[in-house]
């Protein structure tokens, strides 16, 4: 029923760390569901995982709001059988998305079993591609206008992902900028105290000069008192 199935929604990137930090499937781009492959192909809303004993596929998250979901009818750990028909025995992860992902607004059947042994219970759902905003589209205004609407989105959240990445870049060059700022700012306090420095030493060596200079004009006086004391000794 639906309340058992919102009861078991996970997260499917809480689901995908979760089974990445385990030892399900190491490839992050071969999961099968809604993971956004690009808006020309995209999944029916379910997460799968590769049983390692006897490699089956189970479900292992169901995106809220997919067709999947809004079937009513899967459920975690449900094993799918066929899709269309065909016989998914021996499929890996990357085949699987392959035939899952389409353009959106085109179904895909499967077929899935619950349960083990006499308990086993088949069913088959005809699920649509697409994301669930577009399956919201979809009920709301009718298949030619849903596309278009899911479009339009889409291209919104290329241009926000753009008007970020701008964002992002203008904040390195101006964290760039206040470097270069502060480095001339450092430059010009080590060249003002260079001329400080200068100054200070020219100004000492003026007063040298004037020192030295007046012990010239002493040494000189001394020399013409010493004559002047001679002569007159003489005479």
């Amino acid at each position: 029923n639906m309340a058992s199935t919102a009861m078991d929604l996970i997260s499917p990137k809480e689901q995908a760390s979760e089974w990445l930090l385990g030892s399900a499937e190491l490839d992050v781009g071969s999961w099968s569901g809604l993971d956004e492959s690009g808006p020309d192909k995209l999944g029916i809303g379910l997460f799968f995982r590769l049983q390692p004993n006897d490699g089956t596929l189970r479900v292992v998250s169901i995106v809220p709001g997919s067709s999947a979901h809004k079937s009513g009818l899967v459920m975690i750990d449900d094993k799918l059988l066929n899709i269309d028909s065909e016989s998914v025995f021996g499929w890996n992860l990357k085949a699987l998305r392959s035939r899952l992902h389409g353009p959106p607004g085109t179904h895909v059947t499967l077929d899935f079993e619950r349960g083990e042994g006499v308990r086993r219970k088949p069913y088959r759902i005809n699920a649509m591609r697409g994301s669930p905003q577009y399956i919201a589209y979809q009920d709301m205004y009718g298949p030619a206008n849903a596309s278009q609407l899911d479009n339009l989105v889409l291209q919104k959240r290329e241009e926000q992902k753009f008007n970020s990445m701008v964002e992002k870049q203008l904040k390195v060059e101006q964290a760039k900028f206040a470097q270069v700022q502060e480095k001339r700012r450092e430059a010009e306090a080590a060249e003002a105290d260079l001329k400080r420095q200068q100054e200070n030493l020219t100004k000492e060596l003026y007063e040298e000069e004037q020192k030295l200079e007046m012990i010239r004009e002493e040494v000189r006086e001394a020399k013409e008192k010493a004559k002047a004391d001679k002569k007159s000794f003489l005479g």
